[in-house]
Formats: structure tokens, C-alpha cells, sequence
């Protein structure tokens, strides 16, 4: 298994409040106005399981659509 890494993708005052999962591509996200964006996107990282990138595709595919 390849190891996982975190991307900070999208910076709002230079504080990151989007990342990314380089191995899966799964997203995190963080609310800069809360004082603790970083900290959140780091935390759901660490707690996602990564799924390949075909899985993933795979599941959006098939969510209902609103």
C-alpha cells in the first residue's frame, strides 16, 4: 500500500481550509472563520481510510443525485 499523504490544495488568508489525500484523492476541509481549520483538515485525514481511485470514482457515480 502505497503511503499516505496530505495536500493542502486551497489557502484563504494563508490559513488551509481545503486537502486532499495524494494516495486516494479524498478531500478534508476546515472552516478558517473556527481558528482551527488546520487542525480539522488533519484530524479527518488521519481518520479516513483510503479507497483507490477507481472505488472512489466508482461511488460517485453512483450517489443519488440531488
Amino acid at each position: 500500500m502505497a503511503k499516505r499523504n496530505l495536500r493542502i490544495v486551497r489557502r484563504e488568508r494563508n490559513v488551509p481550509v481545503l486537502g486532499t489525500c495524494e494516495n486516494c484523492g479524498a478531500q478534508f476541509s476546515g472552516d478558517p472563520r473556527m481558528g482551527n481549520a488546520q487542525s480539522a483538515i488533519q484530524e479527518a485525514f488521519n481518520r479516513h481510510k483510503c479507497q483507490s481511485q477507481g472505488e472512489n470514482a466508482k461511488a460517485a457515480s453512483q450517489a443519488p443525485s440531488k
